[in-house]
């Protein structure tokens, strides 16, 4: 229960850390967090061979242990580390997660089957029995009150300066993984410890290779299948046994993509949570972004218990009843799963201004306490064209080349008469097909002349992938940009932006929230808020009228939605009922399908296609889409394409019925694999 706190309480906070402190892109933290999970399932094939080969699964458990301590602390230490320069802090972390995939990688094939072995069989089946369920009982429990309680350390205490303390929630992650070494050492002397037996996963993996090589390098082979000629060299069992094992791992191809889905719960729906509010009516408490990761463990343990009673029974009423007739039935899951993901994830970002590629349009700022009147004979104006102090206007226009020009006349209204050609301000204006441009109605700080300023870059309405808020800054020319005028959010202090940093009046993506406009001599405009996955353009002008001199209007386009969390419980519980089908089900087949002696191959293969999952996700985020919502609707497809591979596969499987015969030489062999293959996955 302890180690278990410990992994998953890690995968739930690790992309918002390295995200947030370490300042990863979202592309490159979640590549670096499906890499932790690839190291982390690639290493049980490597525990394995120790175990059985060389150590023993006892100190096989002690030795990768301690590596997995020795990289909670170093992954603890590099968030304390705030004197450290970001290269340095972003080393020990990734250095502290290779040693973290290493230690419960390398265990996790062990732990489960250690404490089978502790049984004497057949004659304590029963408490066998008893002692899975418990074991399967601790994971879940571990899980679940990690997932809730390390987001809430993440955020609900400040330390080192930060409106955040990721070091207490890694600090109790290493304590809990040093209890669970110090308590599995102090019971040393009472466990069976058996000692390694054979090379059975060596002589499998060379009975493979030694087919495919000679295969590709004999000229004629007369073998009725491709491993038959590895009977030279291997004894006929092996071969046989190795054969039955190939034709169980063709299915396991399809299931690396299940695993890309399955593991981005803690990457890229943690990353979609954060676009979206988690404050609950009626109390103070929020549900935190990686919070929501909470109902995996809660709503998999309660299916696990209703499985012979209520979801298989429920399903056989549709004639779903073989393991891989099931495995379909959760890919298809996985599917809607996504796809919910992805209509969530183009709610939250709205729709997205289309300019039709034959017209373009423009848009004016007026900067002046008073109203401007836009007269143009080239525009199709209707009705009154009259701009409001600090208002805006948007014009079409439909050139009759790529770029055209336009002649305006602008007029201010008598009380801007203290302004230089405040009623006749004649100028020309450029549009160009597909593009918006923008415009700010000024004046010159010199002789006070009225002025239409060019921004001088078409607008962009591209919304970053990240769902942040895009935001421009427009300011008056008659307005010294010294270094006192900043954004400061007004929940943390600490973020603020310099208005000089948005000079040259490009799009910069923030961070959401509340935030004051100050200077030097105090709060200027208040409660500026800022919403993920929309555009922004923030007017300030010179207010004579004003104590602080200043004044200033924020506009939305392209406005996303702050949909509440819980919007995204229909996505996790559909990806929920096709894990907990997709894991039971693929261990079951695992393991009435495969030779006995080789259980603990596919095992270990079992695990590796988790791995391989982990990988396809690093290599889509490697691709970057420049939409996250076509990336999903990518995954959905994926797995629309494997769910038919799978059927296929399914509809062409002839499923076979090994003897579990105990016999002298080999009992403690099938029962230790039974044990073994029935926990490793749920290990995993």
């Amino acid at each position: 229960m302890c180690e278990r706190f410990n992994y998953f309480g890690l995968r739930t906070i690790l992309v918002l850390y390295l995200s947030t402190i370490l300042n990863y892109t979202d592309d490159a933290a979640t590549m670096i967090y499906h890499g932790f999970i690839f190291l982390s399932y690639l290493m049980p094939l490597f525990g394995a061979i120790l175990a059985d080969s060389y150590w023993g699964k006892f100190k096989t458990i002690i030795r990768l242990s301690i590596v997995y301590v020795l990289g909670n602390i170093i992954l603890t230490g590099s968030s304390i580390a705030n004197s450290f320069t970001l290269v340095n802090q972003r080393f020990m972390a990734i250095a502290g997660l290779i040693c973290i995939a290493i230690g419960t990688g390398g265990t996790k094939p062990c732990i489960c089957t250690f404490g089978g072995d502790q049984f004497q069989l057949p004659e304590q089946q029963d408490q066998l029995s008893r002692f899975f369920s418990r074991f399967i009982i601790a994971i879940f429990t571990g899980s679940l009150i990690s997932t809730f309680l390390t987001p809430e350390l993440r955020k609900s205490v400040q330390c080192f300066g930060r409106d955040t303390c990721f070091p207490l929630a890694f600090a109790l992650l290493s304590l809990l993984m040093i209890t669970a070494i110090v308590v599995f050492i102090v019971g040393r002397n009472l466990y069976v410890k058996r000692k390694p037996e054979n090379h059975v996963i060596f002589k499998t993996f060379g009975c493979i290779f030694y087919g495919v090589r000679k295969n590709i390098f004999s000229s004629t082979s007369n073998e009725a299948h491709w491993l038959d000629i590895a009977g030279n060299k291997y004894s006929k069992t092996e071969v046989s046994d190795t054969k039955a094992a190939m034709e169980v791992l063709y299915t396991y191809i399809a299931y690396p993509v299940f695993w890309a889905l399955y593991d981005q719960q803690g990457s890229r729906w943690t990353l979609q949570a954060t676009l979206m509010d988690g404050k609950l009516d009626g109390i103070s408490w929020e549900i935190k972004p990686d919070q929501m990761q909470t109902i995996h463990p809660l709503l998999a343990l309660l299916l696990v218990l209703s499985f012979d009673r209520v979801l298989y029974p429920f399903l056989a009423k549709f004639g779903i009843r073989q393991p891989l007739q099931k495995l379909i039935f959760s890919t298809s899951m996985a599917v809607l799963a996504f796809l919910l993901t992805a209509l969530l994830q183009y709610k939250i970002f709205g729709d997205s201004t289309v300019i039709p590629t034959a017209e373009g349009q423009f848009v004016v700022y007026n900067g002046f306490d008073c109203n401007a009147r836009v007269l143009s004979s080239s525009l199709q104006l209707t009705g009154n064209n009259d701009i409001d102090p600090l208002g805006s206007a948007k014009f079409k226009y439909t050139p009759n080349s790529d770029e055209g020009v336009v002649n305006i006349k602008l007029k201010l209204n008598q009380s801007c008469d203290a302004y230089v050609n405040y009623d006749n301000v004649d100028t020309n204006v450029t549009i160009s097909r597909g593009e918006s441009i923008s415009y700010f109605l000024t004046s010159s700080s010199a002789n006070k002349e009225v002025k239409l300023r060019h921004i001088g870059h078409y607008d962009d309405f591209m919304k970053p992938k990240n769902g942040h808020p895009s935001l421009r800054i427009i300011i008056g020319d008659d307005i010294e940009k010294d270094g006192s005028l900043a954004l400061v959010n007004a929940e943390k202090n600490h973020l603020s932006y310099n208005i000089s940093s948005f000079a040259n009046e490009k799009f910069i993506q923030v961070a959401f929230g509340n935030y004051n406009l100050v200077n030097g001599e105090g709060r200027i405009s208040s409660n500026i808020n800022l919403m993920p996955a929309t555009i922004y353009t923030l007017v300030i002008r010179r207010n004579d009228g004003d104590s602080h001199g200043l004044e200033s209007k924020l506009y939305a386009t392209d406005e996303g939605n702050y949909l509440h969390i819980l919007w995204q419980t229909p996505q996790y519980v559909c990806m929920i009922i096709a894990d907990v089908i997709f894991l039971a089900s693929s261990i079951e087949f695992g393991f009435t399908e495969a030779p006995p002696r080789l259980k603990s191959f596919i095992s270990a293969c079992h695990l590796m296609s988790q791995s391989a999952g982990n990988l396809l996700v690093i290599i889509v985020s490697a691709l970057s889409f420049r939409k996250q919502v076509h990336e999903y609707l990518f995954f959905s497809g994926l797995m629309l394409a494997d769910t038919l591979l799978l059927a296929y596969l399914s509809h062409n499987y002839k499923y076979k019925a090994f003897r579990q015969g105990l016999n002298d030489n080999n009992d403690d062999n099938v029962v230790s694999n039974q044990s073994e293959i029935q926990l490793d996955g749920k290990c995993s």
